[in-house]
C-alpha cells in the first residue's frame, strides 16, 4: 500500500481512493449548494414579509433595532451613538417622504415612521435644513 515516506506503491488503490474522494466531494457539494439555496429563499421570503410598505415600523423589529431606530429622537442612546444630535429626526432625512407627523422611509422599504424618529442611517436632507 504505502512505503515509509507515504508514497502509494499500489497505483490501483490510489486511483480507487481518488475516484472515491471525488465522488464524496461532488455529493457533499451538491448537498451544500441545495441547502444554501433553500436557506436564501426562505430568508428572502421572511425579509419581504417583514418589509411590507405602509406598515408602521417598530423599535422591536430585528433590523430597525440593529440600526438603532427610535420612535423619538430624544430616546436615542447617546453613549452608543455619539454623533447623534436632537436636530436629527426622520422628517429632516433624505430618505423620508411624508407629512409633519409621519411618513414613509425608503431605507425601511416604505414602512411608516414617525417624523420625530431616528436611526443611525440618518442623512440630512439639504432642502429641509
Amino acid at each position: 500500500m504505502c512505503d515509509w515516506f507515504g508514497n502509494f506503491t499500489n497505483s490501483s488503490f490510489f486511483i480507487q481512493m481518488k475516484n472515491l474522494n471525488r465522488r464524496i466531494f461532488l455529493i457533499h457539494s451538491a448537498a451544500l449548494t441545495s441547502a444554501t439555496l433553500a436557506t436564501q429563499a426562505s430568508a428572502a421570503d421572511n425579509k419581504m414579509k417583514a418589509a411590507a410598505p405602509g406598515e408602521k415600523l417598530s423599535e422591536t423589529d430585528a433590523y430597525p433595532k440593529s440600526m438603532g431606530f427610535k420612535l423619538e429622537t430624544k430616546n436615542v442612546d447617546k453613549v452608543r451613538y455619539t454623533r447623534h444630535t436632537t436636530e436629527q429626526y426622520c422628517s429632516r432625512c433624505q430618505l423620508y417622504e411624508g407629512s409633519a407627523t409621519e411618513g414613509e422611509c425608503s431605507f425601511y422599504g416604505g414602512r411608516i415612521v414617525p417624523a420625530g424618529g431616528w436611526c443611525k442611517n440618518f442623512k440630512l436632507n439639504k432642502s429641509a435644513a
